[in-house]
């Protein structure tokens, strides 16, 4: 119990703690049910009849340990809720992404994702147990009601976020336009509200400029258009470096990044690969764009078409890479259903770079000493970009260094 007077916030408090001694067994079931739960949903991945054994296995599991809980609990217990919890961690245990939608939440859920960040512009994901923030779009409703990347969100309109799964989150943010949403943050120990109106908004195209004698190209998303502008605003451009800022960029089209990365690159730039190994998809470029040094900025919010762009160009270029590394996911999602008339998304292809065939499904390490990530957490009321400005300390610092002489 926690002491009167510590001072934690009804929001902070709601974040620790858990709610009842259900949860607890919830909790416990869901420890088991997540470590067999990779092995379960990845068992298409064997043979036909080792995946069927493989999937009995954990069933009979699943089944005893109901029996268990129902047979030993002195309150009465909810088969359907139990199994609902226990479907949250299977997916909770795959990737932040995947997800479990009840039957009776599955159209409401498709109609969400077809929305998906239109009208709020915010990611959120939730990883055990907790919902945070993972992006925030520039000019989005999001920004305008002061989210930032990195916020755990406690409740929403008065409820826990503890309580709901992550279908039930993504609905909440692709309400209706007009609707508003009482936020309950959490923001590097301090407890903060915010309110989110829903509201329809275009997503900022890329930006180029010149600070202090270096091309500095901003690309706030990838969709359809975007390799067209990024390649009219570097036109003419004949700077010795270029600084590609991805930071907070998350989601968006792969094929866009791809399509930004071949004005760079040319060749066979990666490939879309399912868990059986089969090439789904190969991308090309032309390259030529640009023939100067590229450095790329990212932080942990850079994410999917993002880590692609960040990838492909490390390897093809040779770019320079730093600030934060990377989220760490770039894949596709599909829906699949489930006897009970519900569903699973879940991840079944990712994205890897050629020749090497490096996955993507990981967190891009930065190639600097990381100590531009000791600046992402700077207050900067004041307009100012002291991340920005280490970034360009660091190329002007490789632009006067002196030639290396000679070995004869």
């Amino acid at each position: 119990m926690e002491a009167e007077g510590s001072g934690r916030s009804p929001a902070q408090r709601r974040w620790r703690l858990g709610g009842g001694r259900l949860t607890v067994v919830c909790l416990s079931l869901l420890l088991i049910l997540s470590l067999a739960g990779g092995a379960w949903l990845g068992a298409s991945d064997e043979p036909e009849d080792t995946g069927r054994d493989s999937i009995y296995k954990y069933l009979t599991l699943w089944e005893e340990v109901l029996r268990l809980i129902r047979g030993s609990y002195v309150e009465e217990t909810d088969g359907r809720s139990l199994t609902a919890g226990a479907m949250d961690g299977v997916t909770d245990a795959l990737d932040p992404f995947s997800v479990y939608v009840p039957a009776s939440e599955v159209e409401s859920y498709r109609a969400a994702r077809e929305v998906g960040r239109r009208h709020s512009g915010v990611l959120v994901l939730k990883e055990r147990g907790t919902a945070y923030v993972v992006a925030v779009d520039s000019g989005s409703p999001a920004e305008t009601a002061g989210l930032e990347p990195g916020d755990i969100v406690a409740g929403i309109n008065g409820r826990s976020s503890r309580a709901m799964p992550l279908w039930e989150l993504r609905r909440q943010f692709a309400g209706p336009v007009g609707s508003e949403l009482n936020l309950e943050l959490v923001r590097r120990g301090n407890s903060v509200e915010a309110s989110l109106t829903l509201g329809e908004y275009e997503p900022l195209p890329p930006e180029f400029d010149e600070i202090r004698g270096v091309g500095v190209l901003r690309i706030p998303s990838f969709g359809s258009g975007t390799a067209s502008q990024v390649e009219a605003l570097l036109d003419g451009y004949a700077g010795d470096s270029l600084l590609i800022d991805l930071r907070g960029v998350a989601g968006g089209s792969a094929e866009a990044a791809y399509a930004v990365a071949g004005l760079f690159a040319g060749g066979e730039l990666g490939s879309l690969i399912d868990r059986e190994d089969r090439k789904l998809e190969t991308f090309e470029g032309a390259g030529g764009l640009y023939s100067g040094d590229i450095d790329i900025l990212t932080d942990r919010s850079s994410q999917g078409p993002a880590e692609i762009l960040t990838a492909v160009l490390r390897q093809a270029v040779d770019a320079d890479h730093s600030g934060e590394s990377t989220f760490g996911y770039a894949g596709t999602l599909r829906q699949i259903e489930l006897p009970n008339g519900g569903g699973v998304l879940e991840t079944t292809a990712a994205f890897y770079t050629d020749p090497e065939g490096e996955r993507l499904n990981r967190r891009i390490r930065v190639s600097n000493d990381g100590r531009l990530g000791v600046l992402a957490f700077r207050e900067r009321d004041d307009g100012s970009d002291p991340v920005l400005d280490e970034a360009l300390d660091l190329i002007w610092g490789i632009l006067e260094a002196p030639a290396e002489p000679n070995q004869q």
